[in-house]
């Protein structure tokens, strides 16, 4: 399923099918979240919407949205839909090298060579740069264009 952020359902791999599917869309929306998809001040989708996105059911999503609330990545309450915080402080490499694992492993069943990998990482553009300008005007997102009003994100 293809969806606007380019993110599909979660696949379980070996290490990960330990882990809850909660825990792992906790982990993946932290990651959007500290990579920039999701900037400071905007609203994540619907609870319905990432529902389908990661193959899980609303509660599945909410329980992973309440975890981040209390680590005071995003907020939100009935009717309310969730924001993103700004951040308390910077994402640990672990957070990173799972991240990176995830890619790694893509690019190598897609055949992708490892050095085509690091290449690429090092032609992209800093992204602090860019959100740290924003934030300093004060600015604050709102939703994005094509979703709707009403939050499915309450509990």
């Amino acid at each position: 399923m293809s969806t606007a952020s380019g993110t599909g359902n979660i696949h379980l791999h070996s290490s990960a099918a330990e882990i809850p599917l909660y825990a792992q869309i906790r982990a993946k929306l932290r990651m959007d979240i500290a990579s920039g998809l999701y900037p400071q001040g905007e609203y994540l989708p619907p609870a319905d919407q990432l529902g389908k996105e990661y193959g899980a059911n609303k509660n599945t999503i909410l329980r992973a949205l309440r975890m981040l609330r209390s680590e005071g990545v995003v907020d939100f309450g009935r009717g309310r839909g969730a924001v993103v915080l700004p951040a308390s402080g910077p994402v640990g490499l672990d957070d990173i090298s799972d991240q990176l694992q995830r890619v790694v492993n893509l690019a190598d069943v897609s055949g992708i060579p490892r050095a085509a990998i690091i290449s690429a990482i090092e032609r992209m553009p800093r992204m602090a740069a860019r959100h740290g300008r924003a934030a300093r005007r004060g600015a604050v997102r709102g939703r994005r264009p094509g979703w709707s009003q009403g939050s499915s994100c309450g509990e």
